[in-house]
């Protein structure tokens, strides 16, 4: 299976993944192109579990900036109270 290097280079990353999974790749290169498709796989799920985790701390921090601003609040009452 062969591809010319223009087609090949305008698919997506998740493309070439495919087309190397599906390819009737023989001859060296068929092992190291299946242990590329493989380990960009892995990356690309290293890439998502890292967006989802980025995503919930910032969540978080979101949270607590709010947290913060509301205790903040409060002192402010109780020192007008206190005088």
């Amino acid at each position: 299976m062969t591809h010319d290097h223009t087609y090949l280079s305008q698919l997506t990353v998740t493309d070439l993944i495919e087309c190397a999974h599906r390819g009737n790749w023989t001859g060296p290169e068929a092992h190291m192109i299946r242990a590329l498709a493989e380990r960009l796989e892995e990356h690309l799920d290293a890439v998502a579990d890292y967006d989802a985790v980025n995503a919930a701390l910032m969540d978080a921090n979101r949270r607590a900036e709010s947290w913060r601003e509301e205790a903040m609040a409060v002192q402010r009452q109780l020192d007008q109270v206190r005088g």
